[in-house]
């Protein structure tokens, strides 16, 4: 083989190289990371808002969610959230959503987010949706967090108090008179502090329901009606220290 040709390989070889680093520079210049799905809401009876996170460089993001088993259905977004209206109670609905730009008249899409699940019941937990606008000594438990109440976990809920006597011990929220019933665990959170207590629930500033929580008694379980309640207030007795566990708090679509 002569030098020429030798030179001549060696340059092909070179260049190559050179076009392939390009290549692989220009698809990672044009590469979008993919969506995390950050929180899914259910916000009326048949409506879900879910949100996720914004993605650099990217001037849009397709949407996607289908039943169990059914076909998927696409809508178009600028937005880093999307509310899915007319869905079914009692159903379960999986979600995704991938980010999208324009170049040379191209569309280069992202991969899809993690697949994420939603059941769309006829209530939500309180918790999820609303905090207090106003509130004393108030500890929310979502996402899996716990409290215990006659030796069992208790979830979707709140406490009101602490260690302390007199101490004023409430929440207030404001839930647009959307919903039909309220329903609740209520008892006192298990520790060595052993007071009887009174718990009471308000609707628009009106007692609706009080209930007497025996120290060793067993949590109760309570079902109110509302009727266009616009701000929903509960309270416990100031003048002991035990803690007040609210569970399962949830709200039901009319």
């Amino acid at each position: 083989m002569t030098k020429l040709i030798k030179k001549s390989l060696i340059c092909i070889i070179i260049l190559s190289f050179v076009l392939s680093a390009n290549a692989v520079n220009s698809l990672a210049a044009n590469k979008l990371d993919k969506p995390s799905i950050s929180s899914i809401k259910q916000t009326q009876k048949t409506s879900v808002k879910v949100s996720w996170d914004q993605i650099s460089g990217a001037k849009g993001y397709q949407f996607q969610y289908k039943k169990s088993g059914g076909d998927w259905i696409t809508k178009s977004t600028k937005k880093k959230s999307i509310t899915v209206s007319e869905l079914s109670t009692d159903t379960t609905y999986w979600f995704r959503v991938r980010a999208y730009k324009k170049e040379a008249k191209k569309t280069i899409y992202s991969k899809y987010s993690v697949l994420k699940k939603y059941t769309v019941r006829d209530y939500i937990y309180l918790v999820d949706i609303y905090k207090p606008y106003n509130s004393s000594e108030y500890t929310a438990y979502q996402n899996g967090k716990y409290f215990m109440m006659g030796g069992k976990k208790h979830k979707n809920g709140f406490t009101l108090g602490d260690d302390g006597y007199n101490c004023t011990k409430d929440a207030n929220f404001n839930i647009e008179g959307k919903y039909s019933k309220l329903s609740f665990n209520v008892g006192k959170v298990d520790d060595d502090r052993d007071y009887d207590f009174v718990a009471n629930v308000y609707s628009d500033g009106n007692l609706i329901q009080d209930i007497s929580i025996k120290a060793e008694g067993l949590p109760q379980s309570v079902d109110i009606p509302l009727d266009y309640t616009e701000r929903l207030s509960f309270d416990a007795s100031s003048g002991v220290s035990s803690l007040a566990g609210f569970s399962e708090v949830k709200l039901y679509f009319r």
